[in-house]
């Protein structure tokens, strides 16, 4: 097992090595405003049985999770997803019928809804050879329940350093965990946003621990495609002192200067429109044209986006949209939310952000929505909340430089698998909702649903019964009383015809 602590710091705050205190049993140094990742590489073989047993089902399987809360970055972790619990897999060709499934693991985040495959959407994964997947959303509010589980299966009660590093989960803005079967790897990555920390890393006997505390910097000859930085490296127990690193790197996902901010038009109604306003039109680019902006929805199943709606050209233009380059499917119309198995649906939208002269401009592009039939409820209205989309910009490939090499590289985030490889995407700051500081803002969007009142419900019920009844006994009446008068005006006519006929043949034998 290998074990990778990274903080990285803004420009302008570079530290004295000297600060730093390098001990057998880790390292430690000043507070500063800093971002911190954690990253466990752990080789297959050494997971336990029970748990490399589900992964082995799995080709590839991705696991993430990301905060509602706003969260402050920098390159070079700028890639974003939608706050909430984001699963993708790959079957294995060959999968054990009687394996352990992934659903009771996914149970540590909370009640994932997982258990049947109709759960989940499928999807196209074009660097596994067009294999198809399967994706999975769920709003996690959380890492409580995650904490909890995972301190009682790895951590003893002896184990204070374990226990401490799991309830610092507490504060994390995101958390990925990955399987790739061609590496036979499993990978933990917990991730810390922006703020005052301090650099403190532990040592441990079971794995090599290597603490890297960087800032953005230029190293010579960097090139456009390239982040740079440079700082310290130390190998605990292996080094007594840190040592001296800089470095460039190919970057596939990079921060632009815009930020973005998500609402719904007041009143919404029963088909909400989600506002996204920008405070830029500039692309981040030198060439403008080869980069198109683009905003990646993950829509809960009460809410859903309709694609025939999004076909029509003239109608996207009047909301600053160009294309619905793709939908996930199946996504149902009609059906209440109570009747839908699918978790919900992905929608990736090309946005038409307005030519102009002169840059920055600010503009807003829109998104029609619509809500399903929700359950009843004791108050007649039910809250739901829609996570903010991922907004970037999506620049023309880069075909030879390999994203691979970088060692913050993320892929598999959804999105990036429905481009061309080698794309890189410029994502848009996304700026919350409420709170007076940034860590209490949120990245969702409520909407206030009107539903069926369960006070009314029952006398909705006996209402509608006994509508239905009378109405049946009125066209029953109706039906009858016709017949009943058909009946009457046939015979009339019959006992006329007859009386008729007697009156002719008696009329012949006078004759």
């Amino acid at each position: 097992m290998k074990e990778r602590i990274t903080f990285v710091h803004p420009p302008g705050g570079e530290l004295d090595p000297k600060d730093f205190d390098v001990q057998p049993t880790g390292l430690l140094g000043p507070t500063i405003n800093t971002m911190r990742e954690d990253r466990f590489t752990i080789p297959i073989d050494e997971i336990p049985v029970n748990f490399a047993s589900v992964l082995r089902q799995f080709r590839s399987l991705q696991v993430r999770w990301a905060s509602p809360k706003q969260q402050n970055t920098i390159a070079p972790f700028s890639s974003r997803i939608s706050p909430g619990l984001h699963v993708s897999y790959i079957p294995a060709e060959q999968t054990d019928p009687d394996a352990p499934k992934l659903c009771p693991l996914l149970h540590a985040f909370g009640p994932v809804e997982c258990e049947s495959t109709e759960t989940f959407t499928e999807f196209k994964h074009k660097s596994k050879g067009s294999s198809t997947g399967r994706y999975l959303y769920q709003h996690v509010e959380a890492l409580d329940d995650f904490m909890t589980h995972f301190s009682a299966i790895f951590c003893t009660e002896v184990d204070s350093e374990c226990q401490a590093r799991v309830r610092g989960l507490d504060s994390a803005a995101s958390l990925d965990i990955t399987y790739d079967a061609t590496d036979q790897t499993a990978k933990l990555t917990a991730f810390w946003s922006l703020r005052s920390q301090s650099l403190v890393a532990l040592a441990a006997d079971n794995r090599r621990t290597e603490v890297g505390i960087m800032g953005l910097d230029e190293p010579p000859n960097m090139k456009s495609h390239e982040l740079g930085v440079s700082g310290t490296l130390t190998v605990l127990k292996e080094q007594t002192k840190p040592g001296p690193v800089f470095f460039a790197f190919p970057s596939r996902h990079r921060a632009s200067d815009a930020s973005f901010s998500s609402s719904f038009a007041t009143p919404t109604g029963l088909h909400p429109t989600m506002q996204l306003g920008f405070d830029s039109n500039k692309p981040p680019a030198a060439n403008a044209g080869s980069c198109k902006m683009y905003a990646y929805l993950t829509l809960p199943r009460t809410i859903f986006a309709d694609r025939y709606q999004l076909a029509d050209d003239l109608f996207l233009a009047s909301k600053n949209l160009t294309a619905a380059p793709y939908t996930s499917l199946p996504v149902d119309l009609e059906a209440p939310e109570y009747t839908t198995p699918v978790w919900g649906s992905t929608l990736l939208l090309q946005l038409a952000p307005p030519a102009m002269r002169t840059y920055p401009d600010a503009w807003t592009a829109e998104v029609p929505l619509h809500l399903r039939y929700l359950k009843p409820s004791s108050t007649g209205i039910e809250d739901i909340e829609v996570p903010f989309p991922a907004v970037f910009w999506a620049c023309e490939p880069l075909q030879s430089v390999d994203f691979t090499k970088s060692p913050f590289d993320r892929t598999h985030l959804g999105y990036d698998d429905l481009f061309e490889d080698g794309t890189v995407f410029w994502h848009v700051y996304p700026q919350g909702h409420g709170g007076n500081r940034i860590m209490d803002s949120r990245l969702m969007s409520s909407i206030s649903v009107p539903v069926l009142n369960d006070s009314a419900s029952d006398w909705l019920g006996t209402g509608t019964t006994a509508a239905i009844s009378i109405g049946f006994a009125w066209i029953l009446w109706k039906l009858l009383d016709g017949f009943l008068r058909s009946g009457h005006k046939s015979n009339t006519a019959e006992s006329r015809a007859g009386g008729s006929s007697a009156k002719l043949d008696g009329t012949k034998k006078k004759q």
